[in-house]
């Protein structure tokens, strides 16, 4: 029995033996087979994908849209700077670089542009809003940005703001501040300047100056609005210049012939504008 058991042993362990060597190949090239096959599916995906993505960014755009509310904004030139985009490549066309060509329109404040499939264009404009003018040529928009449109807007009746390069925001700021303070006179701005000395000026809608100088601006045109508003209401239109660059009263340029004094409690006596420079700013 031991001498079977070991034959048996002996010849069971070389048939184990045979086996495994038969079958170390085969089981070696099915492993090698497997990430070859995948490789080659993935390979042959990946060539199918480029091919369908290269035929899809193929697909010329047929369309474009633009929206926006355009009051101003001259629609030919918009057109111009799009038809040499219709036939391009749905995924090869600039949108960046159109995004870049259409701001550079002075009425262009902002532009978004994006595809829609499967071939258009969209195109969403925000035209710039003038609240003032500025200088001979130019606007404010209501975040203070300047723009220059190639010709005067039409149909609009802005005040006019000058000031040195760089105080856009301030005079926005400023004129903003003053119209508040002067509303109970129900008289409007028509122009503010910002001289190079720092020193500010007013000019109203009927005609009237008033000169605020450098310091305490604001709590001068509030002296200004009470007077206008108040014991001075019935003369204002009579006033050419109103000069509230003195420390302890105002000085006041009359159109053609004084009316009678005005002597408001706090102030200096109504009268011509003295040729001396006044010794407060």
């Amino acid at each position: 029995m031991s001498a079977l058991l070991l034959r048996m042993s002996g010849h069971a362990g070389s048939r184990r033996g045979a086996t495994r060597r038969g079958a170390q190949p085969r089981a070696a090239r099915a492993a090698w087979l497997v990430p070859a096959l995948i490789v080659a599916l993935l390979l042959a995906a990946g060539e199918m994908g480029f091919s369908a993505l290269r035929e899809v960014a193929n697909v010329p755009i047929k369309q474009v849209t633009v929206n926006g509310d355009f009051r101003f904004l001259d629609k030919a030139q918009v057109e111009e700077i799009m038809l040499p985009h219709l036939g391009t490549g749905y995924f090869m066309v600039d949108l960046a670089g159109i995004r870049d060509d259409l701001k550079r329109l002075p009425m262009v404040h902002e532009v978004t542009v994006r595809r829609a499939w499967p071939d258009r264009l969209m195109v969403f404009i925000t035209e710039q809003v003038p609240v003032l003018r500025l200088g001979e040529d130019a606007y404010l928009n209501p975040y203070a940005e300047v723009f220059r449109p190639a010709a005067a807007l039409p149909g609009l009746e802005l005040p006019l703001v000058e000031g040195p390069a760089g105080s856009e925001k301030l005079l926005l700021d400023r004129f903003d501040a003053f119209a508040e303070l002067l509303e109970p006179t129900g008289l409007r701005i028509a122009r503010l300047a910002l001289d190079g000395k720092h020193a500010w000026r007013i000019t109203l809608d009927n005609g009237s100056e008033l000169l605020l100088g450098r310091r305490e601006v604001e709590r001068k045109a509030r002296i200004v609005s009470r007077l206008l508003a108040g014991e001075w209401a019935a003369d204002r239109d009579r006033i050419e210049r109103l000069d509230m660059r003195y420390s302890n009263g105002v000085a006041v340029a009359w159109k053609g012939e004084a009316p009678r004094a005005h002597r408001p409690g706090g102030t200096a006596a109504a009268g011509p504008v003295p040729a001396a420079r006044p010794p407060n700013q």
